[in-house]
């Protein structure tokens, strides 16, 4: 099984998750406990596998379950790219699209200030998303 940077970071020889989760226990939700817990076991052939037999040349692969959880970088990659499938089909394909833009609260003293920069920044903003579309 390939290492991710991820899983490296959390459960490696300096065992940072096992240090932060004990330093902030009751401030953790369980749920952020069970889905990191998850992402720790996922692809183990220890907790379950598949096992493929090719019938023509007899090569055997083992496929480890995988934990389909939501922190997980490996299965919610999968979810991810299916919410942006369901999106396109059920949200993008209309007639009409209605953009509101915002802008940073940190930024707002600078808009406050110099008013005649907001046609600019609305007018480069309309071409952003006709470049987009």
């Amino acid at each position: 099984m390939k290492e991710n940077i991820l899983r490296e970071i959390f459960f490696d020889k300096h065992k940072h998750w096992e240090t932060f989760s004990e330093k902030h226990k009751e401030r953790l939700r369980a749920i952020v406990i069970k889905e990191v817990e998850k992402f720790h076991r996922c692809g183990d052939p220890k907790n379950g596998f598949k096992l493929l037999v090719c019938e023509g040349c007899h090569d055997v692969r083992i496929v480890p379950y995988r934990c389909k959880g939501r922190f997980c970088t490996t299965c919610s990659s999968g979810e991810t790219e299916e919410w942006s499938r369901m999106i396109v089909e059920e949200v993008v394909q209309v007639n009409h699209r209605h953009v509101i833009f915002t802008i940073d609260e940190g930024l707002r003293v600078i808009f406050q200030m110099h008013r005649e920069l907001l046609k600019d920044l609305m007018d480069e903003s309309v071409k952003i998303v006709q470049d987009w579309f």
